[in-house]
């Protein structure tokens, strides 16, 4: 469930919001962040600085930041990444409301008391988006913009929990406290989707904020942060394409061995049994082990599957012709046809066949 409605922020004097800040070289930055924040919040916050080690001085900084701003400091000896920053800073918090936010300007902190406000009022989970209504995104070229939108796609296609969110790869929300601490880190940098799938919020409200260039320092996007993040979703997913996969290729085995079987058969009667044979061979797998504990009614499953194989044919056929008659050596064409075809069937296997029940209404 979410919502985008306005409340006003919060204004109860006895509630502490920790706000946890994982750091690597932000020295320029933090002042102005905490200057932010000192205009931002009209309740009583604490600003939980946690460096792994910053080779300019981070910690430094925030240590003499401290001496007349709400400031603590963690520093780490090694640098461990942002999941297991915000879980030791969760750890170290007094609040019961945590907000976690990047140093680098990028999250506005006028948007933090709003996070806070929301899980104050009783939602489970607040989390800032860049793409509802009066978000957005400033300075990004076409190519990262398209990179991330298929980032959260993905997110949304792997992860159910996942699926009611427009922007699941946020570092900006807020949350109960106890719910960070117990959480344990499955990826270096996507604590939101750890979140997610270990604290289960039911109640989520998103708050659009415009997601604005560094104004110093340097971006840490990088293929290591891509990587890590397609690593977190498989092992967020309990590797569910691989194991279609692996079914899939279990099924080319059942249709050899039926059509050895019927061997005295002629050939249309007895590759009609083994393609029948197979596809069904795959739904009883993938029932009781990829998507183990979904599914619903058998018979309907099995049904659904038939249309969710023949929809991966059919794309499978489509995307080899396609690419043939514009050039594409048959070969490749017919190797990315399969590509295509097992998008397809997977995709609506994923968001169909074998439908969560913890996918949104």
């Amino acid at each position: 469930m979410t919502s985008d409605s306005s409340t006003d922020l919060v204004t109860n004097a006895s509630v502490l919001i920790s706000l946890i800040v994982p750091t690597y070289n932000e020295a320029e930055n933090l002042p102005a962040l905490v200057d932010g924040l000192r205009r931002a919040f009209s309740s009583p916050f604490e600003l939980i600085v946690v460096d792994d080690s910053s080779p300019d001085g981070t910690a430094d900084v925030a240590r003499r930041l401290a001496e007349t701003a709400p400031v603590r400091v963690i520093v780490r000896e090694r640098r461990a990444g942002l999941s297991s920053a915000v879980v030791e800073g969760a750890r170290h918090a007094r609040g019961q409301i945590a907000v976690v936010m990047d140093a680098d300007l990028q999250h506005p902190p006028e948007i933090a008391p709003l996070l806070a406000q929301r899980v104050w009022a009783g939602f489970d989970l607040a989390v800032g988006t860049r793409f509802k209504k009066g978000g957005g995104i400033e300075g990004w070229p076409l190519y990262r913009l398209a990179i991330s939108k298929g980032a959260a796609a993905l997110a949304r296609l792997l992860i159910p929990e996942a699926r009611g969110l427009s922007d699941p790869e946020s570092g900006f929300f807020a949350v109960r406290t106890d719910c960070l601490r117990r959480v344990r880190p499955t990826g270096l940098y996507k604590i939101l989707l750890d979140v997610l799938v270990q604290c289960r919020p039911e109640k989520i409200a998103e708050v659009p904020y415009v997601f604005r260039p560094r104004a110093r320092g340097r971006s840490k996007l990088g293929l290591r942060h891509m990587a890590d993040y397609v690593l977190q979703l498989m092992r967020l997913s309990g590797w569910r394409p691989l194991k279609f996969a692996a079914v899939g290729a279990s099924g080319v085995g059942v249709a050899e061995g039926v059509l050895y079987a019927l061997g005295g058969v002629p050939f249309h009667l007895s590759a009609a049994a083994a393609l029948e044979a197979s596809i069904t061979s795959n739904y009883v797998l993938n029932r009781a082990w990829t998507f183990r504990g979904r599914g619903g009614s058998p018979l309907r499953g099995w049904a659904k599957y038939h249309a969710a194989v023949a929809a991966g044919g059919l794309a499978n056929y489509l995307v080899a012709n396609a690419l043939y008659l514009a050039g594409v050596s048959k070969y490749l064409a017919y190797a990315l046809g399969v590509l295509a075809g097992f998008v397809a069937n997977y995709v609506l296997a994923e968001r169909w066949a074998f439908k969560s029940s913890r996918d949104p209404r």
